[in-house]
């Protein structure tokens, strides 16, 4: 384990002894709460990235590839449900309908 803390007492009874011995002035500087402060040019901090950008979820209508074809709404799912059945009644193929997260605009 190491060694126990110097007692303040003790430092200070050093400090004394070497004082009246002359080693060290009585007119050594002392700081002051100033000299403690930061200094008066704040520091450069890296700026916060913005964070994740904000999603939307749009239905999009996808072919058997799952390429998006045509996209829709949230709020609209009949539309996009009645595009897609659209399709497959064209014979266009199969297409399906899929929840996408894309950016906010």
């Amino acid at each position: 384990m190491g060694k126990r803390g110097r007692n303040l007492r003790e430092m200070r009874a050093e400090y004394e002894a070497a004082v009246s011995r002359g080693l060290i002035s009585e007119e050594a500087p002392k700081r002051t709460r100033d000299s403690y402060a930061r200094s008066a040019t704040p520091e450069s901090r890296p700026s916060r990235s913005a964070g994740p950008a904000r999603l939307k979820v749009v239905w999009a209508v996808c072919d058997v590839g799952g390429r998006s074809v045509l996209t829709f709404p949230y709020a609209e799912k009949g539309q996009a449900e009645a595009h897609a059945a659209a399709l497959k009644a064209r014979g266009k193929g199969t297409h399906f309908l899929r929840a996408e997260k894309v950016p906010l605009d």
